[in-house]
């Protein structure tokens, strides 16, 4: 995926036989965004996490989304397919650059589109000159990471609502800068909300 594109900008591709539109996300989004989480929390996080760690991770309601679009400055896009958005990634920028979010809901799992939205990430993060991503996975998003370039694991919690924490794995990620090409290949609740990686 090429590292350019305007903040607003829209780019489609082809995720296995399904065609997504991927685009910039807006404060409007952010009920989508809460519904999208939820689902893919609780339609792929079962096994790794226990019902009660999934219960408080998917607490997080378009509030949050709305303040993480806003003053949080996050950075996300999101992949629409016949106009239902079925994924987002999201990025904070900085000196610790941070992947906080790849979310897809399960019918849209293992087609490709967890991979183009973590692609368009990090081509935003080179765009902006970033040279290292890190990400906070979940222990089911782990493989999806791994595939992607994402080394150096190192095992964390992340703490949830009501005292609760995850346990993931912290990976980390040199990607290149936009003029060489494009390599291989998330306060409390954004930390829960950044185990992230659901599904690719």
């Amino acid at each position: 995926m090429s590292a350019g594109g305007r903040a607003g900008s829209t780019r489609t591709t082809t995720a296995g036989a399904a065609r997504v539109r991927i685009r910039r996300a807006r404060i409007g989004d952010a009920a989508a965004l809460s519904r999208v989480q939820r689902a893919s929390v609780r339609g792929l996080a079962r096994g790794a996490y226990t019902e009660r760690q999934i219960s408080q991770w998917t607490r997080l309601g378009p509030l949050y989304y709305r303040w993480a679009l806003g003053v949080g400055g996050e950075i996300a896009f999101l992949a629409e397919r016949g106009g239902r958005v079925v994924g987002f990634a999201a990025l904070v920028a900085g000196p610790a650059a941070e992947v906080t979010a790849v979310f897809v809901r399960p019918a849209a799992a293992g087609r490709g589109v967890g991979s183009a939205l973590l692609a368009r990430v990090e081509a935003e993060a080179r765009r902006r000159g970033i040279r290292r991503l890190v990400v906070k996975a979940s222990l089911n998003g782990v493989p999806f990471y791994r595939a992607r370039g994402y080394d150096r694991p190192r095992p964390i919690r992340v703490p949830l609502p009501d005292g609760a924490a995850l346990d993931a794995l912290l990976l980390t990620k040199a990607i290149t800068s936009a003029r060489t090409g494009g390599g291989t290949g998330s306060g409390d609740s954004r930390r829960a909300r950044a185990a992230a990686g659901t599904g690719p």
